[in-house]
């Protein structure tokens, strides 16, 4: 007990009255340094997506139903040719029920900014309804002006599930936030990345 006590005064010595402040401050440092940083010049590319089209769904029978799709997702800045991000997805076939999905993308840049362009989607989705099914999805990507967007793509999943789907919408982040075509007629000030 009198070694703990002689330990604790001799610590009490060393540090004094601005040991403990100069640990604060080195701390204090720390943080900044941590939570500091420069002014941030990307914007990040985005998506928003809603169409109409249909699927077909291949299992025991074949079956087609009208579907309604939504796409929201984040990519990276569309300064650069290639535009890397990811999408979550609902496809809503109707009389039957909803796949979730999510997806990683790749798109050029014209497609990020609103004009003509490509991309591919692949990833994995969920279906609750029916025969359920868990699986790959993937579809190829086109764009035009104003953000007419038109999917197509296949998904496979389990028990031999097979879905085929075509889809026709308007991306409203490309037609709106990201829009760098037809500004002569529909102006875009704000519009992202800035030139």
């Amino acid at each position: 007990m009198q070694a703990n006590r002689a330990n604790l005064s001799a610590a009490r010595r060393h540090y004094g009255r601005w040991g403990y402040g100069q640990w604060a401050a080195r701390l204090a440092l720390l943080g900044l340094t941590l939570c500091w940083s420069p002014l941030a010049r990307a914007q990040a590319t985005s998506w928003l997506y809603f169409g109409g089209g249909g699927g077909v769904i291949e299992r025991d029978n074949r079956q087609s139903h009208a579907a309604v799709q939504l796409d929201s997702g984040l990519g990276t800045s569309a300064d650069a040719p290639l535009v890397v991000g990811g999408i979550f997805r609902v496809q809503g076939y109707l009389g039957a029920g909803a796949d979730l999905g999510l997806l990683a993308r790749l798109v050029t840049r014209g497609f990020a900014r609103g004009d003509y362009g490509v991309g591919l989607d692949a990833g994995v989705y969920q279906r609750w309804w029916g025969a359920s099914s868990t699986g790959f999805t993937g579809n190829l990507v086109l764009g035009a002006p104003w953000g007419l967007t038109l999917l197509g793509g296949a998904s496979v999943g389990s028990d031999d599930q097979r879905l085929y789907f075509v889809s026709l919408g308007l991306d409203f982040a490309r037609l709106t936030v990201h829009r760098h075509t037809g500004l002569d007629w529909f102006a875009n000030p704000m519009r992202s990345p800035a030139d």
